[in-house]
């Protein structure tokens, strides 16, 4: 019984003390209708700022787009340039839908060489695989809108830490899983067609 007591007399001594260590006896007064400052603590944290994973195309971001590179025009598959590739990015790879038509496929490009990251204007590097597009065939389906209608196209490009055990010509869900499931970054800009 002594033990309890005892256990008890401690336990209101230790309460007492946390209570009284929580205020100081010292009220705050409330704010005038003038002050101007808080006086609260703001803490900060410093933003780094690196140049970060890019790709370069023929059009500004949300442009409209070349006719050369529509099914108006040349259907000629657009130059893109890959640059701040990080080290352990293995390759790259390219996609290409439309937007406003459910994300239809026009172009998936992967494998393509860290070393050479540049997609030539009407070109795909040696070594690269290409998927069916939305088309049904393999490679670059030129954009193209419904007359009288305006369609936004998502290119994106992807660095990979490895290149894709896949054949060229494989369906474009499969190719672009792949990539998405591997892809360690990622970049993207839109561009409109007007049909």
């Amino acid at each position: 019984m002594k033990r309890i007591a005892r256990n008890l007399a401690a336990l209101v001594a230790l309460c007492a003390l946390v209570t009284a260590c929580s205020r100081d006896g010292r009220d705050m007064s409330a704010p005038s209708p003038d002050q101007t400052q808080s006086i609260a603590v703001v803490t900060t944290v410093a933003e780094t700022v690196g140049t970060g994973f890019s790709i370069t195309t023929p059009w500004a971001d949300g442009g409209a787009i070349d006719a050369m590179f529509t099914c108006t025009g040349g259907s000629v598959s657009p130059s893109i340039t890959f640059s701040n590739i990080a080290p352990d990015v293995v390759s790259l790879a390219v996609s290409l839908v439309d937007e406003t038509a459910g994300s239809a496929m026009h172009w998936i490009v992967a494998n393509i060489d860290v070393t050479q990251p540049t997609l030539s204007e009407n070109a795909v590097p040696v070594g690269a695989i290409q998927a069916i597009n939305v088309a049904g065939t393999t490679g670059y389906h030129a954009p193209c809108a419904p007359a009288g209608e305006t369609h936004t196209f998502r290119l994106t490009g992807y660095g990979l830490p490895q290149q894709l055990d896949l054949p060229d010509g494989t369906d474009s869900t499969t190719l672009i899983n792949a990539i998405e499931l591997a892809a360690l970054d990622t970049v993207s800009n839109t561009f409109v067609v007007a049909g």
